[in-house]
């Protein structure tokens, strides 16, 4: 191998711009590794943050899974209840029971014309009560009073004399 020389000239600008481009370079490394190492702390955030929620979710879907099941027995208890409901629904002569109202319909269509009519005798005899007081109430007591008296005075000597006879 052989070296061939250079001018001094031209291999100090080649050096030269050899040197500037190694620091560029380092300086784009640098600034890469920056980056990079933003890059590594953020995902490192983001791994935490991702099993901080995973392990939140899952206490969560414990209790949502607890309360899912005692929900689910709820229901199962309510559908029991129904169910028995309905046997004893299919259970009922509805005929029979709608005749039974239909019957006390009537019974009670008929007391209420009872009470009816005797609220219309009350009605009459309180208006014959109100004419008879309105007779009393006409009557002067005093001279009838003073026509008992007469008539005591009229009827002691009768009295007298058949009282002879007893």
């Amino acid at each position: 191998m052989e070296i061939i020389a250079a001018p001094a000239s031209v291999g100090q600008e080649s050096v030269d711009q050899l040197k500037q481009t190694i620091d560029e370079l380092r300086k784009y490394e640098k600034k890469n590794l920056f980056i990079n190492r933003i890059r590594m702390i953020c995902s490192a955030a983001c791994l935490l943050l991702l099993i901080i929620a995973i392990v939140l979710i899952s206490i969560n879907v414990g209790k949502i899974m607890n309360q899912v099941d005692a929900v689910s027995e709820v229901l199962l208890k309510t559908g029991e209840t129904i169910n028995t409901v309905a046997e004893d629904l299919s259970k009922v002569d509805f005929e029979k029971l709608g005749k039974s109202i239909q019957n006390i319909t009537d019974i009670g269509e008929d007391t209420l014309k009872q009470i009816n009519q005797s609220a219309s005798e009350l009605d009459t005899l309180i208006s014959s009560a109100e004419a008879a007081m309105n007779h009393l109430n006409s009557i002067n007591f005093d001279d009838l009073n003073n026509g008992i008296q007469k008539l005591n005075e009229v009827l002691e000597p009768l009295a007298k004399f058949f009282n002879i006879f007893h």
